[in-house]
């Protein structure tokens, strides 16, 4: 099971280092009740997280189940697509990346997350994790992975449920950290990281497609061995 999950954990850390779903948090953590409206988004986001790679996984097991290596150039060309769709990209926001002096654009969800209610806020934590251009081919690459490893039930189970925390680290590590510190001093700190994702957003994100753009063709190069 291990070697399986190594495999994919680089997919995992993609998702949890998007900076959309890391703002997010942070200005529910801003909210008038942030543990209340932390955890409805840690829930959507896990919840949505766990079905989908889950989901995902079962159906490429249930597809392979008779036809191994049908199954193997399968997941191999996907992560192949992926790859390469990450580094189109790549190229795309780094043309689009704002000139130097000037202010990045605000994406349009932040200025809504703290005024959403407990079930707009658990929609928001499921929306964040799998309609994100970036996100659900991740969670396509590593549920096939997953699912074409022939792992057994329980090693399935346990692989999908390390997978999903590794990619909620950035929801519910700050999360634990306003339950443990507190709302009012942690404040500060939550206003300065979010500063500087929306600051930084294109950088991030142009760093992070190269980078699995790289990962996933390496992958998907198996194909033709």
């Amino acid at each position: 099971m291990w070697p399986v999950v190594g495999t994919v954990l680089p997919q995992a850390m993609a998702i949890a280092l998007s900076p959309i779903p890391m703002i997010c948090i942070v200005l529910v953590l801003l909210s008038d009740r942030p543990v209340r409206a932390g955890l409805c988004f840690a829930v959507g986001w896990v919840g949505a997280l766990s079905i989908a790679v889950g989901l995902v996984a079962w159906l490429t097991d249930t597809v392979a189940e008779g036809h191994e290596e049908s199954a193997r150039d399968g997941v191999d060309v996907l992560q192949l697509a992926v790859g390469v769709l990450f580094g189109v990209l790549a190229v795309r926001y780094w043309r689009k990346r704002p000139e130097p002096g000037t202010t990045p654009p605000r994406p349009a969800i932040v200025d809504r997350m703290a005024t959403l209610s407990a079930p707009g806020l658990l929609l928001a934590g499921a929306a964040a994790a799998l309609a994100n251009l970036k996100n659900l081919p991740l969670v396509l690459s590593a549920g096939s992975l997953l699912g074409g490893a022939g792992l057994g039930t329980s090693q399935a189970i346990a692989a999908v449920a390390i997978f999903v925390l590794a990619a909620s680290l950035t929801v519910i590590g700050p999360l634990l950290a306003v339950v443990l510190v507190g709302p009012s001093q942690s404040a500060r700190s939550l206003r300065s990281v979010e500063t500087w994702l929306l600051a930084n957003l294109n950088t991030i994100t142009v760093v992070l497609l190269a980078v699995l753009s790289t990962v996933l063709v390496g992958k998907g190069l198996d194909l033709f061995r």
